[in-house]
């Protein structure tokens, strides 16, 4: 509610145009509707508009600023603000809006201007200064509400799409026509080549909105539903090289480690697909690992706890050591498997001496118990060495 002050001299004419609005008099009400109708478009071909909705608007509002005008000290904004709400539920641009207000006013001059004793009545010049501050006193309100309502919009149709993004990696085996109006509702295609990516990172830095335009530059369709750690999105590809060309994107944007399951073209395939892309996400290092790549590492992704245990058990005394001690038999061990045994190739890669690099595995092996000479002691060692890069990402 909102106070505004009308001079003395336009009360007379202002209460006249009131006593007539109060008994009923149609008679600006029609003028005005008919204005609103013959000036724009929104409001003659209206299909959602009712002439109803309309006419209620046009009373509410016109009785209200007659009112006002009539030296009433608190003005009743509920009439201008249930206009905004309607508008912008009904798609109706703002535009549209203030033109009637405008009219509304118009109509209200033009109904006051007939009362008056002429051109010259002395009223005219004070009502006229208070008619146009109280149509732009209800303008202003019913394009706050107008706004208002447009944000609220935006907001229930962000949660409408966030449930209808998560519900497409919910189980549907039962009822395989949910999924399919879960994709409808979200205007994605139900057939191409399907992926299932997930990135684990800090996803407060990203919105569905940035993640879907991004990926559509590369003419990828797709959905993205926001964890508190990571990030599951469904990407529907026209070809596997493009599925894997989002993949790569969000690598490249999210900075994170990056799994994507198998590749799939029937729907009905996403829950097993998110379970693969979790099990490569946890396998990654860094940047994209598609599931399959690296089964070992996708082994102790699946089960931590156990992954866990066996690092403890078979490198522990290692784990045990200094830092720099630790790190310096870890590093030698990676540079080992990945040199494939060769010791001068570990030296070259480590940039040390042959005999540090043989130093170091007898001193792993004597705190292991465990030789990487032998194949299945190697085979052991290779695995807690697996499980201790990825529990450090």
């Amino acid at each position: 509610m909102t106070s505004v002050l009308i001079a003395p001299e336009a009360r007379n004419l202002a209460e006249r145009v009131a006593v007539e609005v109060r008994a009923g008099d149609d008679t600006v009400i029609d003028s005005l509707i008919s204005a609103i109708v013959a000036s724009d478009s929104y409001y003659s071909e209206a299909t959602m508009l009712t002439a109803e909705q309309l006419r209620e608007a046009c009373v509410g509002n016109l009785h209200a600023m007659v009112e006002a005008l009539a030296d009433r000290s608190r003005i009743d904004l509920r009439p201008a603000h249930a206009a905004g709400r309607l508008k912008a539920e009904l798609g109706i641009p703002i535009s549209s809006l203030l033109r009637a207000f405008r009219l509304g006013g118009r109509a209200l001059w033009d109904r006051i201007t007939e009362l008056a004793d002429g051109p010259g009545d002395i009223e005219l010049s004070g009502v006229a200064a208070d008619l146009w501050e109280i149509v732009d006193t209800y303008s202003d309100a019913a394009v706050q509400a107008y706004h208002d309502t447009e944000i609220d919009l935006t907001r229930a149709d962000e949660m409408r799409a966030a449930r209808l993004v998560r519900s497409l990696f919910d189980d549907h085996s039962g009822h395989p026509s949910r999924l399919l109006e879960a994709m409808r509702g979200l205007g994605l295609p139900e057939s191409g080549v399907f992926g299932v990516v997930v990135a684990d990172c800090d996803p407060t830095a990203l919105t569905p909105a940035s993640l879907r335009r991004g990926v559509a530059a590369l003419g990828v369709q797709s959905a993205w539903d926001m964890h508190v750690d990571s990030v599951v999105g469904l990407v529907i590809a026209p070809t596997a090289d493009d599925a894997y060309r989002a993949a790569d994107h969000v690598g490249a944007t999210t900075g994170g480690r990056v799994g994507i399951g198998t590749l799939f073209t029937s729907p009905m395939s996403i829950v097993s697909a998110l379970t693969e892309a979790r099990s490569a996400a946890g396998a990654a290092s860094r940047g994209v690992t598609r599931f399959g790549d690296d089964p070992i590492a996708h082994l102790l992704a699946s089960d931590t706890a156990a992954s866990d245990v066996a690092a403890a058990q078979i490198l522990g005394p290692v784990l045990g050591l200094p830092d720099t001690e630790r790190s310096d038999l870890l590093a030698v061990l990676d540079a080992w498997f990945r040199c494939g045994g060769s010791a001068t190739r570990v030296a070259d890669t480590l940039f040390c001496h042959r005999n540090t690099v043989r130093y170091r595995l007898r001193k792993i092996s004597d705190l292991t118990g465990r030789d990487t000479t032998d194949p299945a002691q190697s085979a052991e060692l290779y695995v807690a060495l697996r499980a201790v890069q990825l529990r450090a990402g």
